[in-house]
């Protein structure tokens, strides 16, 4: 084992400047005009008492293969049947 201290990692003190990276900052610049920054994010709270009213991963845990052919039976909707053709009346009277 050695006793040599370990080197310290290179860090550069400006990386936006050497990159040309947006800051991180969120200041607009030419070069990155599509950039989001800090002040492109929302600034939305959730308040305290938010709670969902339901829970879609338990409801898809739920579904079974059958579950699902009821849900596709109510939901399908068919074209309506036409009516079958009316068959020409015979010509003759049949004969017993």
């Amino acid at each position: 084992m050695s006793d040599a201290p370990k080197p310290k990692p290179f860090i550069l003190p400006n990386r936006q400047h050497v990159t040309k990276e947006p800051d991180p900052g969120g200041r607009w610049s030419a070069q990155f005009p599509e950039m989001m920054g800090y002040s492109s994010q929302g600034g939305g709270k959730v308040p305290a008492d938010f709670g969902w009213n339901t829970n879609p991963k338990q409801w898809q845990e739920e579904l079974t293969p059958q579950t699902l052919a009821e849900r596709f039976e109510e939901l399908r909707i068919l074209p309506p049947k036409k009516d079958a053709p009316a068959l020409p009346a015979p010509a003759t009277p049949a004969k017993p």
